[in-house]
């Protein structure tokens, strides 16, 4: 694994870098060539809850091994795991920058997140890679958002793990249909058959809860006229209902990664909402929740913008141009 390139936001919050990592995966023929894989530094002071307000968003995958409509490497290749030490290694590279590892020491505490590119739980290599760890930072802590796929949340929960780890499931959508339908594996690299329903992945984050202190976050993007009107606000309530304790929602602002994926809703008679209203109305029907806007969205290091594809340079590079989208129709 070597650096390559970096980029920084426009408001000095957010670094975003780029490694070059050797392919271990194409279909039909011996992998030849690199892949690529993004982490972010961020500077995020004054987290709720006494979180670090230094985290690194990292990748566990080279692409992702989920084809999932609101995320950039929806059509992007897969083209592997990234192994334990890989994945190390990517953490030591970017403290290696900027004087990063300088920043959380000063601090005393780091947050390590995967977030990135690829789901951290499909394979054994982020439980390893947090196990194989070697602690910089007398506050290490690690978090992961994912799918949530029948048994993965029950693997980390049996393992023994020797720093705090907080719990993201990557929701968006408050029924099983919706949901498979816009968040589905890349099945030609798979050997078996995924399994994934909503409940079955509640219980086995209640199940994680219970051994490890905190909430479990349920990440809900929300897209106009597919998820966020009254039906959508009802089902994820009777979700997380009687379990207010353990779950909590985080309404997240959409980036705009490709146009064509919103669905603009044109039709009037549906009564839908913008992240505002609809965290609002979480709450007042009793359901815990906070509001949440991406960092570096100007540098494509936001939630679902980053991918393990942008132009081959070296250096510092320009951030791509964002498509822009009528704020009116996201109701903002």
């Amino acid at each position: 694994m070597k650096y390559r390139a970096k980029s920084y936001s426009e408001d000095n919050s957010t670094i975003k870098y780029i490694f070059d990592v050797p392919k271990k995966i194409a279909l039909g023929g011996k992998p030849k060539g690199l892949s690529s894989i993004e982490s972010v530094f961020m500077h995020i002071p004054g987290r709720e809850d006494d979180k670090p307000e230094y985290v690194l968003c990292l990748s566990s995958q080279m692409g992702c091994i989920y084809s999932c409509l609101l995320c950039r490497n929806m059509m992007t290749s897969f083209d592997g795991f990234l192994s334990s030490k890989e994945i190390n290694k990517q953490i030591s590279l970017t403290l290696a920058q900027d004087e990063n590892l300088k920043k959380v020491v000063s601090k005393g505490s780091v947050e390590y997140a995967f977030m990135a590119i690829g789901e951290p739980l499909y394979g054994g290599n982020v439980i390893k890679a947090i196990k194989d760890h070697e602690q910089l930072v007398e506050d290490t802590r690690f978090s992961l958002s994912t799918i949530g796929a029948k048994g993965t949340i029950n693997k980390l929960t049996k393992s023994d793990m020797p720093y705090p780890v907080r719990l993201e499931l990557s929701l968006h959508f408050s029924n099983d249909k919706l949901r498979n339908d816009w968040l589905f594996p890349k099945e030609m690299y798979l050997d078996h058959k995924v399994e994934r329903d909503i409940c079955t992945m509640l219980d086995e984050a209640e199940e994680y809860s219970q051994r490890h202190p905190g909430k479990v976050t349920l990440n809900y993007a929300l897209i106009d006229g597919i998820n966020n009107m009254d039906s959508n606000l009802s089902e994820l309530a009777d979700l997380v209902r009687g379990r207010e304790d353990i779950f909590y929602v985080k309404v997240m602002k959409p980036n705009i990664t490709s146009s064509f994926v919103f669905s603009w809703n044109e039709d009037k008679k549906k009564k839908t909402y913008s992240p505002e209203e609809f965290h609002k109305l979480l709450l007042e029907r009793g359901i815990p929740s906070t509001l949440f806007e991406s960092k570096g969205t100007d540098v494509w290091a936001g939630c679902g913008m980053m991918s393990n594809r942008f132009e081959r340079k070296k250096g510092v590079i320009k951030p791509y141009h964002i498509p822009q989208a009528d704020p009116a129709k996201l109701g903002f």
